[in-house]
Formats: C-alpha cells, structure tokens, sequence
C-alpha cells in the first residue's frame, strides 16, 4: 500500500480561527472633509476586515482548498472554519443593514457565501385556483388573451 505525503494538519489550528476572527475586526476613523470657518466636517469611514476562509488560508500559508481537504478529515477543524463563515455572514447582515458596508458587495457575498438571496414568486391562477397542469396553464392563458380590454 502506498502512503501520501504527511499532512501539515495541526490541531491547534482550530484554536487559530479564533484569534484570526478577534484580529479580523473592522478598523474605524474619521477623515477631515471639509474646513469652515467656525466649523469643520468630518466623515466617519470604515476598514472592513472581513474574516474570510480564504484569509485564514493566506495567513496559515496554504492554499484554500487544502483547508478544505482538512476540513473533511478533520470534524473539529470543520466546526472551526464554519466559525468564520458565521461571523462572515453575521458582520455582512448587520453592518450591510446599518450602511457601513458596500450594499452590493454585502449581497453578493451573501448570496454567493451563505446561500442567501432575494426569491420571487409567480402564482398563476384561474378564478382564484391554482393550475397545477400545464394544459390548465395554456388554457388559461389562451382565455386572457381572447378577453377584451375593459375601457374605461
């Protein structure tokens, strides 16, 4: 039987994941904007610090995929990725909610990394039924377009 190369796995990466997620926290200041003469305007901005897989796999030094690879051996080391994904989408909802991230980027992340996306739902009815066949649908369809348009 032959053997692979030993895996780089160590148990104490689990333990990582927490520190990297602590030190992975938005940075927040003020910029000066604007000068007046009894007054000046400043705008708050943010650095996100998103904690990412992939930024826990750079900081690690491996590729993401081979995370991936330890996280199906590894159940603790599962548990320990899901953490970021969960701080990830919780940071995303909340700070996307408030404004202080990228709405777009929010909802891309969102969708793509947590499964979460807008769902809209089209209800075809006949008289206030349900069709549920494909010739109900036809039919229904085919008497909408025979009817006259009311004029008002």
């Amino acid at each position: 039987m032959e053997e692979g190369r030993p895996t780089d796995y160590k148990p104490e990466f689990c333990v990582d994941v927490d520190v990297y997620i602590l030190k992975n926290q938005d940075v927040w200041g003020e910029f000066h904007k604007t000068r007046g003469v009894n007054s000046d305007g400043y705008e708050r901005i943010v650095k996100v610090n998103l904690p990412t897989r992939e930024g826990f796999a750079a900081r690690l030094g491996f590729p993401r995929q081979t995370l991936d690879n330890w996280s199906k051996d590894h159940v603790e080391f599962f548990d320990a990725l899901k953490k970021i994904d969960a701080e990830q989408k919780q940071r995303l909802i909340q700070e996307g909610l408030a404004g202080n991230y990228n709405s777009t980027i929010a909802k891309l992340l969102l969708s793509s990394n947590h499964g979460m996306a807008e769902k809209t739902e089209s209800d075809i009815t006949s008289g206030g039924e349900k069709l549920s066949g494909a010739a109900e649908i036809i039919a229904a369809l085919e008497i909408a377009r025979k009817k006259p348009e009311t004029q008002i």
